[in-house]
């Protein structure tokens, strides 16, 4: 299948997942060639004229402009939209299911609304990860700690991360833009052992944090967070991305709950959940000084996802789909 990948035009983890992709594509012997959104509707005319694809697909869309979807709705092959940003945008990707022959959305609650409102293909595609890049190593001691979160300051997660402020001493570090004034505050009060790189780090130095952390805290973002464009309140059901690359690092988790683990993961001996603040501080306290344990867990995650949750096992998914 000759293949045009229609890319995002957000930057940051964006790239790697859009390198990622076309790599899965042409190990899977389907040429695939990239666009970007910023050379215009002219030159992806002359693009999918050079090229012919029997496939356009386009990731997340929320930058993509009305002409191209128009001309991506007449074009002879077959088309397709991959949500990656489900349900958090989906007052504006509604309005993008029309233009595509297939629909493939991160969430199974957003699934659930694109067929509600007729869409006849849609399908369930979480993003996968990489594990030659997200894996075990031995890093520095700059890397090193009891509890990591990477990731921005939902409210959620500044909440959480609070308690475990008041109710612990444990070593935690922060990686993630907008931490810094949260910071400032709990520095003020003695005896903080939180560390901050308030910055968003290349997935190639996440991984650093993620071998460092005896912990990584996945706290996954709210449906009704203030950023969010989700007027309908859809409640995610599914596990974010960094669920696959922190087990690809064989890094142990504690993560939010979602309806959707047991798909992809052993609740138990591959991926531990928590439903509430005593729950994950019962569950802290404990991971922490049973090493055994811990490690046997991290292990068997990165073996399911070397097994199960890769960027190969997505794109192989994707075009199972495709088939007449």
């Amino acid at each position: 299948m000759n293949i045009l990948f229609i890319t995002s035009g957000f930057r940051a983890v964006y790239y790697f997942f859009e390198q990622s992709i076309v790599e899965a594509f042409q190990k899977a012997g389907h040429p695939c060639e990239s666009f970007s959104l910023r050379s215009g509707l002219d030159a992806l005319k002359l693009k999918q004229q050079s090229l012919q694809p029997d496939l356009i697909l386009v990731l997340a869309g929320l930058k993509i402009t009305t002409p191209m979807l128009e001309f991506i709705q007449q074009t002879k092959g077959k088309s397709a939209i991959w949500l990656t940003e489900d349900p958090y945008y989906m007052d504006w990707t509604v309005s993008l299911a029309p233009y595509f022959d297939y629909i493939f959305t991160i969430d199974q609650a957003a699934l659930e609304q694109y067929r509600q409102l007729g869409h006849p293909h849609v399908y369930h595609l979480p993003l996968g990860t990489d594990p030659g890049l997200f894996h075990p190593s031995e890093v520095s001691e700059e890397y090193r700690s009891d509890i990591c979160l990477v990731g921005v300051p939902y409210s959620n997660r500044i909440e959480l991360i609070e308690f475990l402020l008041q109710r612990t001493d444990y070593r935690l570090q922060i990686v993630g833009r907008g931490w810094g004034r949260y910071y400032n505050e709990w520095m003020k009060q003695p005896g903080q052992t939180v560390a901050l790189v308030n910055a968003w780090v290349k997935p190639e130095t996440a991984v650093n944090y993620y071998n460092g952390a005896k912990i990584v805290l996945n706290i996954h973002r709210l449906s009704d967070e203030k950023y969010n464009r989700n007027r309908a309140g859809i409640i995610a059901k599914s596990i974010n991305n960094r669920t696959f690359d922190a087990a690809g690092c064989e890094a142990f988790q504690l993560t939010d709950y979602k309806a959707e683990l047991n798909q992809h993961f052993e609740e138990g001996s591959e991926m531990i959940s928590y439903q509430n603040k005593e729950e994950l501080l019962e569950k802290i306290h404990y991971y922490m000084v049973h090493d055994d344990e811990r490690r046997q867990i991290a292990v068997a995650a990165r073996q399911r996802v070397v097994t199960a949750h890769t960027f190969g096992h997505r794109i192989d998914h994707l075009l199972r789909q495709l088939q007449p």
